[in-house]
């Protein structure tokens, strides 16, 4: 990655209760990257019960320096599954997460923005945004 700019971007179901996240690839007809029931998440230290639970969708690191390439990546795959994301979480109180990540030096720094579509997404959805930025 020297001399580069490496994005990637997860879009994460995150349910704090025993919901079967697994059900949701069958549901959207999308395989989740990872996916994991609250019973198999880690104890958290703090509370001494597992984690959340949840089902991620994410998408190829790609060497680039505009992330609006990575997020068309992800939107693609989930634009027409919108309404049953939605349905999913408002049925099992389940949250909404983007996350963005990019990787870069000093040379190569990513352009970071949010065009109007990938917003109504995150609108529509409730979603949250986080980034997590490396630099190398």
């Amino acid at each position: 990655m020297k001399n580069c700019c490496t994005i990637y971007a997860e879009m994460h179901l995150i349910f704090d209760n025993d919901f079967d996240v697994y059900s949701i690839s069958q549901r959207l007809g999308i395989e989740a990257t990872d996916c994991k029931i609250r019973k198999e998440t880690q104890i958290s230290p703090l509370t001494n019960k597992h984690i959340e639970g949840f089902w991620t969708l994410k998408t190829e690191e790609k060497k680039e320096t505009d992330l609006k390439i990575v997020l068309n990546d992800l939107m693609s795959k989930i634009v027409c599954r919108l309404s049953e994301i939605k349905k999913i979480c408002d049925e099992n109180e389940g949250t909404v997460v983007f996350d963005i990540v990019p990787f870069f030096n000093s040379n190569h720094k990513p352009a970071l923005y949010f065009e109007k579509e990938f917003l109504d997404v995150v609108h529509y959805l409730n979603a949250e945004i986080q980034i997590d930025m490396y630099v190398e």
